[in-house]
């Protein structure tokens, strides 16, 4: 069955598109990654899947339910993480999950409670206005995974949360998924993608440029820094190499070669010095995509 199923999705503000045709198939199981710069339109397209805005056009489904129609249900069955996370400043830690657990009509929780309490390093008597970011989206966390979902959207979880916590919650998130819950994850990290997704949906000013099987091609290429006084130009030619960046004596390279292809070309003469490294976000938007201004206002 289909987790998540998006046909044409178009919301705009005013005579702005915030999201432009939006089109998504994603199938239950699978940890989805929605990754795209800021102000791209990922926060936008997951508000109209939990019908907290309403679409211009097309149409969401999660599980089979029209994301307008059943929205009821499908916050039933749905965890949300928020990039922007907001709680009642009065109450402490352990009183907003055990809110949440009587929200959802969930019992005996407090063994389940205390084990997230420790895995993230939460102090449950800290009142939510004397929070830190990190510790406002641990909170929020915890709160979306005791629900036990069947599907978790995280839209920039990792925001906030030191390294250790962002390896303990991708811990939590793969052991979820390996029993059975849906995970789609939001970010602008690629390489938290590459790390944890099976499939990922690029988005850049609303438009979905492109989707990757992670899972077949871990790496999507290859970055090559090479430098030297006088590089040959007809290095930049070469079939499956793209020229990213090129500064005096330096030049940035997206590389699609075999072993034998790359060591051919960094063995060329006129290469003084040479790094190979994964492709970051910046390198990966700048092969899929060349020019035009970003808005980062939705």
């Amino acid at each position: 069955m289909k987790a998540i199923y998006t046909q044409n999705l178009t919301k705009k503000y005013k005579k702005k598109t915030a999201i432009d045709n939006v089109s998504l198939s994603i199938e239950e199981g699978e940890i989805y990654g929605f990754i795209g710069p800021n102000g791209a339109g990922k926060s936008t397209t997951i508000k109209l899947l939990m019908n907290f805005i309403y679409p211009d056009e097309g149409t969401a489904e999660i599980f089979g339910l029209d994301s307008v129609r059943d929205a009821k249900k499908i916050r039933e069955m749905t965890g949300y993480v928020s990039s922007d996370v907001r709680f009642y400043p009065q109450m402490n830690t352990y009183q907003l999950l055990e809110t949440v657990c009587d929200f959802h009509q969930i019992k005996n929780m407090k063994k389940t409670i205390d084990y997230y309490i420790e895995k993230f390093d939460i102090d449950p008597k800290k009142k939510s206005a004397e929070l830190s970011l990190g510790n406002k989206k641990k909170i929020a966390i915890v709160a979306a995974l005791l629900i036990k979902p069947r599907l978790l959207i995280l839209d920039e979880p990792t925001n906030g949360l030191d390294p250790l916590m962002q390896h303990r919650l991708f811990e939590e998130i793969e052991q979820k998924n390996k029993e059975g819950m849906t995970i789609f994850l939001s970010s602008h990290d690629l390489n938290e993608i590459q790390q944890h997704a099976n499939s990922a949906a690029f988005i850049r000013q609303g438009k979905i440029i492109t989707v990757q099987d992670i899972q077949s091609e871990r790496s999507l290429g290859k970055i090559v820094q090479l430098s030297g006084s006088h590089l040959d130009p007809r290095i930049f030619k070469i079939p499956g190499i793209q020229l990213l960046k090129q500064e005096d004596n330096s030049a940035r390279l997206l590389v699609n070669l075999s072993k034998q292809q790359l060591i051919a070309l960094i063995s060329d003469k006129s290469i003084e010095d040479f790094s190979v490294t994964v492709p970051n976000l910046e390198d990966q938007f700048m092969s899929l995509y060349e020019g035009g201004n970003q808005d980062d206002s939705l």
